[in-house]
């Protein structure tokens, strides 16, 4: 290889390391000629110890170069994921515990072991038990001890007011800013499937039936990680075979014309353009007028005609410019990221869980007796009919996201929906004409959480949200204080679609 004068060679060997160099040059070492083997036994192509005509030691740093460029812009996208992801995952955590990542049971992170297990499970006893029991899964547990680690070694004036507030922990919205990136993937790998598929539905990378895809969520997670250890070690990007594997969401795997089904292809699952895909479409959720990741393609693209290197080389198929993602006026439907924003405002149930709720509805009359099978399948039906009835009238706020329908706990009391609550959605739905479902929702929750000073006033005078007054009144005095404050006509109709 051309190296240029020794002053030149010492001098880059010197800042760079022989070593470091080597990933950049070695496309550019010779392959034995056949018959010779072409791969080594463990399926490695075989490169000899000369180097293609032509090749310098100058291109081979301009490469170099080029690569260090890409990593502080990967470097840069990865962070603004990893922080939202640090808030959505301890968002969606804290709203029901603020310790919720120090206790299996709310993540869900418990399994039933026999009793001579539980010693070791949960530490010492001061009695063994008569019958089996929950413990932390083992999962949890290792991963409960790396945390903790990151934990004590947390330093900074924030951290020392949060342990004097509340303890020697530290609450879930701090702890995921101690947490590494690894840690916080793997934590989220912890959560109840429910949540980790709100969140993966929330940037709607979407399973085949459209629920969210919270394996394909939690290994991009993991491959991010992967990518930001490289960036943070310096290791090179550019024509490399990445060591996890992407996977493409279920939608993606069935739909050839999806914007991630080449996630299904061999040669792009572990390449750098499939991380810029993932990257892509996360920021795509996460900050949507955002264009680093289009600015850091287009920067390859140029790099690679003046560096004469083929964009395939970093797993860019032949036709990637057709997919519509790469467009900078590219936005995705924001209705799901609105959505999961909805579900983290109150405690909410799935369509089966607010069908069980419904403990009023009765079965429709038939001649003769039921078996009891009979009886309950009868009170199902009668519980699913109530709730369409419920939908049909507009009555009952409804949340979609990944195509799972929630239902705000707030609405239903007694076995059935509040009489007065559905009176009031009702009327306001009515104004809510051509609306986006997700923001007919907001707005509707927004008139109930919101506080407004016509209502009676809270002990100390503080003001109350309409659904405040209505779990402290009778639904009577509810509809009255409601009239006399005029407090339907605060509600902010959503703009029309379109």
């Amino acid at each position: 290889m051309d190296c240029g004068d020794d002053a030149y060679a010492a001098d880059v060997l010197e800042r760079y390391g022989y070593y470091r160099l080597s990933g950049y040059w070695h496309l550019y070492r010779e392959r034995p000629a056949p018959p010779e083997p072409q791969f080594d036994e463990d399926g490695r192509e075989v490169r000899l110890d000369t180097f293609v005509p032509g090749a310098n030691l100058a291109h081979v740093v301009a490469l170099y170069e080029f690569d260090h460029g890409v990593r502080v812009r990967l470097g840069d996208v990865l962070s603004g994921i990893e922080t939202a992801f640090r808030f959505y995952v301890g968002h969606r955590l804290g709203r029901v515990d603020k310790f919720a990542h120090r206790k299996p049971e709310i993540l869900g992170a418990m399994r039933e072991v026999e009793q001579h297990l539980l010693v070791r499970a949960w530490g010492a006893l001061s009695r063994r038990p008569q019958s089996p029991r929950a413990a932390p899964t083992k999962a949890y547990r290792e991963w409960l001890e790396e945390y903790d680690r990151h934990e004590r070694r947390a330093r900074g004036d924030f951290v020392a007011h949060f342990r004097q507030k509340y303890g020697p922990h530290l609450p879930i919205w701090v702890a995921t800013e101690v947490m590494s990136f690894g840690v916080l993937s793997n934590l989220y790998g912890l959560m109840r499937q429910s949540d980790q598929e709100i969140l993966a539905a929330r940037f709607q990378v979407r399973a085949a039936d459209g629920r969210g895809d919270r394996g394909a969520l939690g290994n991009w997670l993991n491959s991010l990680r992967n990518v930001r250890n490289i960036c943070a070690h310096y290791g090179r990007v550019w024509n490399r075979a990445f060591d996890v594997l992407l996977d493409a969401p279920g939608q993606a795997r069935k739909n050839d014309d999806d914007l991630l089904a080449r996630l299904t292809d061999d040669g792009t699952k572990n390449r750098l353009y499939g991380v810029l895909l993932v990257m892509r479409y996360l920021m795509l959720s996460i900050e949507p007028e955002n264009i680093d990741v289009v600015d850091l393609v287009d920067f390859i693209e140029r790099r690679s005609h003046a560096l004469g290197f083929g964009m395939a080389q970093l797993g860019f198929p032949d036709d990637w410019k057709e997919n519509p993602i790469w467009g900078r006026t590219f936005v995705l439907d924001r209705s799901p990221m609105l959505a999961a924003s909805l579900l983290d405002r109150t405690d909410c149930l799935s369509a089966p869980k607010a069908r069980e709720a419904l403990t009023t509805a009765e079965p429709s009359r038939v001649d003769g007796s039921r078996t009891p099978a009979q009886l309950t399948a009868a009170k199902r039906a009668a519980q699913k009919s109530l709730l369409r009835t419920y939908l049909k009238y507009r009555v009952v706020i409804e949340v979609e996201l990944g195509e799972t329908k929630f239902y705000p706990a707030f609405q239903f009391r007694d076995g059935k929906i509040i009489d007065a609550l559905a009176e009031v959605n009702k009327e306001l739905v009515a104004r809510c004409e051509d609306a986006d479902p997700a923001k007919v929702a907001r707005a509707l929750l927004d008139w109930w959480q919101t506080p407004h000073p016509g209502l009676p006033g809270a002990a100390g005078g503080k003001d109350r949200s309409p659904l405040d007054l209505l779990w402290d009144v009778s639904e009577y005095e509810f509809e009255a204080a409601v009239r006399e404050a005029g407090a339907l006509s605060s509600f902010v109709v959503p703009e029309r679609r379109g």
